[in-house]
């Protein structure tokens, strides 16, 4: 295992790993640095429908706010090589003050781009496949998890048992450093690999110096090596993708209340498609966490989802289950459930654009955790709310 993780380390050491730059590069730059400033202002409130402890709820309503803003630098050379960096800071609000979640810097030429810093891993760029959260994207309304329906926030309960890919209940971040590699696209093919030395959040992303040797509690995985092949094309009205990702990493285990109490080593797949129509557009994308820091056992999810845009019309309608073999150790978070036997996540979500860069938004997300011992969770709430993008 070791052999193959230190070889793993020397590959990305010579080079073999980079990463898509995303909004980095999406417009033309043809001379001179670029700076571009971008971002999105939120507000939402959230109302309680049910609760399986509605009785103890002083109130069951709640407003919330949130802002990310973005920095994306760039240049082309004389010779065709674009290359830049992003910033990105979110969780900009009273609460978590502000947190850094991109700092990476990246080239791109004919060979591919490669991506140094703090940037998405290859699970989430290749491994997320959610027709709903593109759609709400393009409209630029899609931010902060902000009206992303079963990828968004669960502000008053619930969205803890499932997984779009292995940045879920894995525990695999984007906010680790890491150094990436992506093809250029060839008849709709392309794939990526990542290199991560160290998974554990903002303690370890790489500005540790002599500290970033040793683990600590928040430590869950070291030599983490991710990897993933898509394929997008369009044919006249139809448009189709298929993506599948692959994760790996050793389990490092500290304390008995770690974030790996057991050691597990990390081992997620992923595997979706995503097919649209004219107007129509519809998704299905399955996990497979066969070994995770937080589960005993197995956990699988599939997530599916159907939207229908016209205009500046988007509706939306995703549904999740979650199951996992007996003795798991995922035990619930709002009251006395032990042992996760399936979670099921419905939710529908109307989008509109009112105006250039603003939208608002309506979503009903009705969850159910069923448990093989104690209580079952259940709860349904209704969330509006307004971004502003520029």
């Amino acid at each position: 295992m070791k052999q193959v993780l230190l070889g793993g380390a020397a590959l990305a050491a010579m080079g073999l790993a980079g990463a898509m730059p995303a909004a980095a590069a999406d417009t033309n730059v043809t001379s001179g640095l670029q700076l571009k400033i971008s971002g999105f202002i939120g507000f939402q409130s959230t109302l309680v429908l049910s609760d399986s402890q509605h009785s103890s709820l002083d109130r069951d309503y709640d407003f919330q706010t949130n802002a990310r803003v973005i920095f994306d630098v760039k240049n082309v050379t004389d010779s065709g090589l674009e290359y830049g960096g992003r910033i990105r800071f979110d969780s900009v609000n009273r609460r978590d003050d502000v947190n850094v979640t991109r700092v990476y810097t990246y080239l791109k030429g004919a060979f591919g781009t490669l991506t140094f810093g703090d940037a998405p891993t290859v699970a989430d760029d290749i491994g997320y496949v959610y027709v709903h959260d593109d759609l709400v994207g393009a409209m630029g309304a899609g931010a902060m998890d902000f009206g992303e329906l079963l990828d968004g926030d669960f502000p008053l309960g619930g969205g803890n048992f499932y997984s779009i890919n292995a940045t879920y209940l894995a525990g695999l971040t984007n906010q680790d450093t890491r150094i990436k590699y992506t093809s250029p696209t060839i008849n709709g093919f392309s794939f990526a690999v990542d290199f991560t030395p160290v998974v554990g959040g903002a303690d370890h992303a790489g500005n540790g110096g002599r500290n970033d040797l040793f683990d600590d509690d928040e430590t869950y995985y070291e030599n983490v090596v991710t990897g993933g092949v898509n394929y997008q094309e369009t044919f006249g009205d139809w448009s189709v993708r298929a993506a599948g990702t692959a994760a790996y990493g050793h389990g490092i285990q500290t304390s008995a209340s770690g974030a790996n109490p057991h050691g597990n080593d990390l081992e997620v797949y992923t595997l979706g498609g995503q097919v649209g129509y004219q107007d129509f557009h519809a998704s299905v994308n399955w996990t497979h966490n066969e070994s995770i820091a937080v589960a005993d056992k197995p956990v699988d999810t599939v997530i599916g989802d159907l939207s229908y845009q016209t205009g500046p019309f988007l509706a939306s309608l995703s549904y999740a289950y979650t199951w996992s073999d007996k003795g798991n150790g995922l035990d619930s978070s709002f009251g006395s459930g032990e042992d996760l036997k399936d979670n099921h996540i419905v939710g529908a979500n109307v989008t509109y654009t009112l105006a250039p860069g603003l939208n608002t938004y309506a979503e009903v997300i009705y969850e159910k955790q069923n448990f093989r011992e104690g209580q079952d969770f259940e709860n349904a709430n209704l969330i509006t709310g307004v971004i502003l993008g520029f």
